[in-house]
């Protein structure tokens, strides 16, 4: 690919959450307001009531993210599966008033997660790089063909040609598989986000913002959390969580949920922008770089708010009040905003072009 490799090592970085932070003090075009808070908090408390009068969706809740039907278990082909999953959950979806890519009858990552599934039960080794690394270009529309046969998925060639080229790498430098990398990152999420974002191009999630390097980390911290789910069983996988930052934008749909709840707050430039132009935003431009980093520090800011009031509750909340969140936001889109909105008429979205996320 064109990007040339940059190595994590360099000088004058910010990186994940003092990224975020720096980011929010000179935004220009979003602001978090706190004072809304305490409305998320209650349909927060209700969508927790609901969840623990069920014990199993309350284990589920409490202990694991939620994802699509179409996640698989855990097998030894699972983080290999992810790996892929993820290097291609970016850019599903097309400006307003475009007919949207469909798989599965989801948009989205949730037909993401569909047509890789599909093409698994198709005995199509997806998770397998010495097969992706050579798909043609027909091969994989087939595997991301639509439910109505004519939208095809965002971005199809650069899909293939990021395939090719992580799975390459997997090739001659893991043995053909991404455990490797987990293993020699020694099972420590530190160490993996920074073999990933050394390695593999789409998780250098890298941009300028006030003549700073801001590192986000986006697609590396959503599979690094889900690897961790994968290992947690076997208690190997150390996760820190109080380094980690929310897995939110694993679906980039996610600040429309704080828009509506008034804790993000768009100038009225970006509204414009927004209601009267489909030109998408790119990685690392500055109202992008704003919505993402404000959603990160609001999600934050909710966990430290709730924190104290819930441990008093049961102090076994602490250790997944960010996992309750991050599994709150993902299902208010689902259950809300296509049910009863149709978000991209509705409310401001964001269409972006980026291999990060």
């Amino acid at each position: 690919m064109a990007n040339k490799k940059k190595k994590s090592s360099a000088l004058d970085v910010k990186e994940s959450l003092e990224a975020a932070k720096f980011i929010v003090e000179n935004a220009k075009d979003v602001t978090i307001n706190k004072e809304n808070i305490k409305h998320f908090r209650t349909a927060l408390k209700i969508f927790c009531n609901e969840n623990r009068e069920n014990r199993e969706n309350s284990e589920i809740f409490l202990n694991a993210f939620f994802r699509p039907e179409d996640y698989p278990d855990f097998t030894e082909k699972t983080v290999d599966w992810l790996f892929v999953f993820h290097t291609l959950n970016f850019s599903l979806f097309y400006p307003k008033g475009t007919k949207q890519w469909q798989a599965g009858d989801s948009d989205g990552y949730n037909a993401l997660s569909f047509a890789i599934k599909r093409a698994i039960d198709e005995k199509k080794p997806l998770w397998d790089p010495k097969y992706y690394s050579k798909l043609t270009e027909s091969e994989l529309k087939h595997i991301f063909r639509s439910d109505d046969g004519e939208t095809t998925i965002p971005l199809l060639n650069k899909r293939r040609m990021i395939l090719h080229e992580v799975g390459n790498v997997l090739l001659k430098k893991y043995k053909g598989t991404f455990k490797n990398c987990v293993k020699k990152a020694k099972y420590n999420q530190d160490k993996l986000v920074k073999l990933l974002f050394d390695e593999f191009e789409p998780y250098r999630d890298e941009a300028k913002y006030k003549n700073k390097t801001v590192r986000l980390y986006t697609k590396a911290n959503s599979l690094i959390k889900d690897i961790w789910a994968c290992y947690k069983k076997k208690n190997m996988f150390h996760l820190n969580e109080e380094k980690m930052m929310s897995t939110i934008f694993i679906d980039y749909r996610s600040p429309i949920v704080l828009f509506y709840f008034g804790i993000l707050t768009y100038s009225d430039k970006l509204l414009r922008k927004f209601t009267n132009n489909n030109q998408p935003l790119k990685h690392g431009d500055r109202e992008e770089l704003e919505i993402r980093a404000c959603s990160l520090i609001a999600v934050n800011e909710i966990f430290e708010q709730i924190k104290v009031e819930w441990n008093q509750i049961n102090p076994e909340y602490d250790r997944c009040i960010s996992i309750i969140i991050d599994n709150f936001l993902l299902l208010y889109i689902a259950e809300y905003f296509h049910k009863y909105v149709y978000m991209y008429d509705q409310y401001p979205f964001h269409y972006i072009t980026s291999v990060h996320y």
